[in-house]
């Protein structure tokens, strides 16, 4: 590559490798809320659609995916006086003005405003739609049961069996609709995903660091081995550079193949499981239960 050897080529390649995982975060993130969108339509759930898919994905695109397009933006329009892309940021957030503005002064306001007003959208509708439609159920369990008393008329009431009641009938009689216990719930979950979409942003730059650490340590080794060897005199070289390739190769086996493998997968692991699957996963499945003779013995007597 062109800027291999250059006296900047570190300082290239902090640039380069930053803003790449950046992207590559935002997009993941972005892939995220769609699995999002198709869990709201498997539980055929349009509130969650409306007021927490959609705002979730506009505060992510507003702000971060801009960010993204900036970046590309930057790279692809040659300019005189490249503009900072942290200072448009921070100018943008704290509704300041930009000394140099890289597309114009009004569109960063219109997608930050459309980022605020994103977070009470995520906030306020989804608890107050749960109570009118928990109301409007109680309401219609009302008149089912008034209507079923038959008033004056000389019908008798159903005399209903306590002992042959389904257990699934008691359950839900027996459960209460919390609405302070919704709101906090909600507001913990906005809270959670806008900061959380701040930090999760910044997390994504580990990236960055393995990669420019493993590019570090593959430049050190081999300078101290294989490069000593070539730049030994002739009759020592040949010899030295058979000594010197199986120091590099042992090298490389041992920690860049070995312990720098196993520490980036363990870093891609958290990023998946934190990150990624944070923005649609909620671990509202089924306990686990382990096979048990026993178990199945006592539930058949």
């Amino acid at each position: 590559p062109a800027w291999h050897g250059a006296q900047n080529e570190l300082i290239y390649m902090n640039s380069l490798k930053m803003k790449i995982s950046v992207i590559l975060g935002v997009s993941q993130m972005i892939v995220g809320l769609l699995l999002r969108f198709a869990n709201a339509i498997h539980n055929n759930s349009p509130v969650d659609w409306f007021f927490e898919c959609v705002p979730m994905m506009l505060f992510m695109v507003c702000f971060f995916g801009f960010m993204d397009y900036m970046i590309l933006y930057k790279w692809v329009t040659p300019m005189p006086n490249p503009p900072s892309i942290i200072n448009s940021l921070i100018a943008m957030a704290m509704w300041g003005e930009d000394s140099n503005p890289m597309l114009g002064a009004e569109l960063p306001r219109i997608l930050m405003a459309v980022s605020m007003l994103a977070v009470p959208f995520m906030l306020i509708p989804k608890p107050l739609i749960r109570l009118w439609q928990h109301n409007k159920e109680v309401a219609a369990r009302s008149s089912r049961g008034h209507g079923g008393m038959g008033g004056g008329s000389g019908r008798h009431a159903p005399v209903i069996d306590e002992e042959a009641c389904p257990l699934g009938l008691e359950e839900d009689e027996g459960e209460q609709f919390e609405f302070g216990e919704l709101v906090i719930h909600q507001v913990i979950e906005t809270i959670e995903y806008v900061l959380g979409t701040v930090s999760h942003t910044a997390s994504y730059l580990r990236l960055w660091a393995l990669s420019l650490a493993h590019q570090q340590l593959s430049t050190v080794f081999f300078g101290m081995t294989l490069l000593s060897g070539m730049t030994a005199p002739f009759p020592l070289n040949v010899l030295s550079l058979y000594f010197c390739f199986m120091i590099w190769f042992g090298i490389t086996l041992a920690i860049l193949l070995g312990m720098d493998v196993l520490e980036c997968f363990l870093h891609v692991l958290r990023l998946h499981w934190v990150e990624f699957q944070s923005k649609f996963y909620k671990a509202e499945g089924h306990a686990f239960e382990p096979y048990c003779h026993r178990t199945l013995l006592v539930k058949e007597e």
